[in-house]
């Protein structure tokens, strides 16, 4: 979902996360917000503009592209702004907490940080703290396996700091809970946690993105009732189309200029947003249609992502899946709980799939070293491609980055005009040798990082062929890039 917009710019209903998160924050007060800018800037800053809209006032302070910032890294950047008590927010975040009262709590601790928590089930996904009698942390451990975690406490990314904790970051890739908070507790500073069991979801997988798609339908619908006096379980857009034998369990939201056919069942916490549309006899369920998708007859789309302008034709059923924008998914096609399809990809008649499909290997980049010598390595994948890129000779990567391959590679199949930017900034320094194979790592990782973190596995590794053909597009290939 994120090769084509920023995380926070991702929708969760009518608007991106980022406007409910700023809309949160600017009812409790915090009106003057600096955000920090990396990945696909431009979308945020063109989307929230000055920042009047939601009622903050924003100052932005932009990420530099050649270096990777962590999350308390790129704080430094922004420290000449900061001299008063400051919370820090992660823009992939919906809550309800209590964000003013935490406030209150950390000044009265006397800490030089405070921690929000809140209590999970499983907290191997998240940095864990451990809290005395006092609510004073006194370890972290960050993303623990779960029999190893000492407590259900996880942090859910706001922050109450001091100025002078920004002193404590010595390195722009730190992040808080990995770098930043062990150091304070090895100099003897106090770091105090606020616990709060009110809403918190970070939506940066599956689950959580569909639990924040349902926190915002249902405020939606109980802001309708009160409105109007009326319980009106389904949001619909007077240019929406909804057939007469159509059915419709809400709460749900149905965007405009949305087709819904008849025969076709859109159940609780499904989300249709605009110009998409869903044939007679298919089944949605708690899922989420991005715009312009189209969702051919008798399909059954449970607990999934079908992402813009995708195209799924008829008798297909996707569970517990994100299929990416643009992809193409032909008819009879079982595509099973956990998969992940990249954007783009065509998936044959009749396939099931299982796992992650990246790059098709007709669209893999193949490594030579010069003209007519392949040097048996290829990437389908970035976590394939930063694989090879520590392995293959020189010669190769010198080969490739001279005649322009990685760029048009990352840009023409990884959809990435950034990366391939940043790679042709990179060649035109017209470094070599090893500091070159260092250089196109560095960037590929960042953007990785910001894309598809956790990095996405070998497609010949992460996919399971269920079928003879797992993806076939053999029609569809791009030029070779060797």
């Amino acid at each position: 979902m994120t090769f084509v917009r920023p995380k926070p710019m991702t929708p969760v209903g009518p608007e991106p996360t980022i406007h409910y998160l700023l809309s949160k924050l600017s009812q409790e007060g915090f009106n003057e917000i600096v955000m920090m800018t990396g990945y696909l800037r431009d979308q945020i800053m063109g989307y929230l503009g000055d920042g009047s809209n939601l009622g903050v006032r924003l100052t932005y302070v932009a990420e530099p592209d050649e270096f990777r910032f962590g999350t308390a890294g790129s704080l430094k950047l922004a420290e000449h702004l900061l001299h008063d008590t400051f919370l820090v927010a992660q823009a992939d975040t919906l809550t309800e907490i209590p964000l003013r009262e935490a406030v209150d709590f950390h000044r009265k601790s006397g800490a030089l940080a405070t921690v929000v928590l809140t209590r999970v089930h499983d907290p191997s996904d998240y940095g864990v703290a451990v809290l005395d009698e006092n609510n004073v942390i006194t370890e972290f451990q960050e993303k623990p396996g779960k029999e190893e975690a000492r407590s259900n406490l996880v942090s859910t990314g706001f922050y109450i700091m001091e100025p002078e904790s920004l002193d404590y970051i010595t390195d722009h890739s730190w992040d808080f809970a990995k770098d930043l908070f062990p150091r304070l507790l090895k100099s003897h500073k106090k770091l105090s946690g606020f616990v709060s069991d009110a809403f918190w979801v970070d939506i940066g997988n599956l689950e959580g993105y569909l639990r924040g798609v349902k926190w915002v339908v249902d405020n939606m619908t109980q802001t309708h009732a009160l409105a109007t006096g009326l319980p009106s379980p389904v949001i619909t857009d007077r240019t929406a189309l909804i057939g007469r034998r159509a059915q419709i369990a809400g709460p749900a939201l149905i965007e405009r200029d949305v087709t819904i056919e008849d025969g076709a069942k859109i159940g609780q916490y499904c989300v249709i947003k605009r110009n998409a549309r869903v044939s007679s006899g298919s089944v949605v369920e708690r899922s989420v249609v991005m715009e312009r998708a189209y969702v051919g007859k008798d399909c059954t789309i449970t607990n999934s992502v079908i992402g813009a302008s995708a195209v799924v034709q008829r008798n297909t059923t996707v569970n517990g899946s994100i299929v990416g924008p643009g992809c193409v998914i032909e008819e009879n096609v079982d595509i099973f709980n956990g998969s992940r399809i990249w954007p783009n990809i065509k998936i044959g008649a009749y396939e099931k799939v299982a796992g992650i499909v990246g790059t098709p290997l007709e669209k893999a980049f193949y490594f030579y070293t010069s003209f007519g010598e392949y040097t048996g390595i290829l990437a389908s994948t970035i976590d394939g491609f930063l694989d090879a890129l520590e392995i293959v000779p020189i010669e190769s990567v010198e080969f490739h980055t001279k005649r322009r391959d990685y760029e048009r590679w990352t840009r023409d199949v990884l959809l990435s005009n950034e990366l391939a930017d940043c790679i042709g900034d990179i060649r035109r320094m017209a470094v070599t040798g090893e500091r070159l194979r260092r250089d196109l790592i560095r960037v590929t990782e960042k953007w990785a990082d910001e894309v598809v973190s956790p990095r996405v596995h070998a497609a010949t590794h992460d996919i399971e062929v269920v079928s003879p053909r797992v993806h076939a597009a053999t029609h569809d290939i791009l030029p070779s890039y060797a």
